[in-house]
């Protein structure tokens, strides 16, 4: 079961160290992330309610990222891998092209004089 706001879930828990959030401070803080003033079609009541089963129906799966500390409140485990965007592909801006003319490592060499 994949949740439409479990990437921001996933984030929102991950800032929140082992303390966790409860469940009214996520819904509040998703529904601002993904309500604006001209787009309000997100009913809060609704967007509360699927968080509060997601996470209560997630934190009692044994391979669930989510963890339920107490009475509304939910943490992410200790053992979750988080998965990171790394592009490899693309070159970085700091990063200068390597020139036609570059110097040679002579170190080995002995300089006598």
């Amino acid at each position: 079961m994949k949740n439409v706001y479990h990437n921001d879930l996933m984030e929102m828990l991950l800032q929140s160290g082992r303390t966790g959030m409860n469940v009214r401070q996520l819904a509040r803080r998703l529904y601002n992330i993904h309500n604006d003033i001209f787009d309000s079609d997100i009913d809060y009541r609704q967007l509360y309610n699927q968080v509060r089963f997601y996470l209560y129906y997630q934190s009692r799966q044994r391979h669930s990222p989510f963890l339920h500390l107490h009475r509304g409140q939910y943490a992410l485990r200790q053992d979750v891998a988080v998965q990171l965007d790394i592009f490899i592909d693309t070159p970085r801006e700091e990063e200068e092209p390597p020139s036609k003319y570059t110097k040679r490592d002579d170190s080995r060499q002995l300089l006598l004089f």
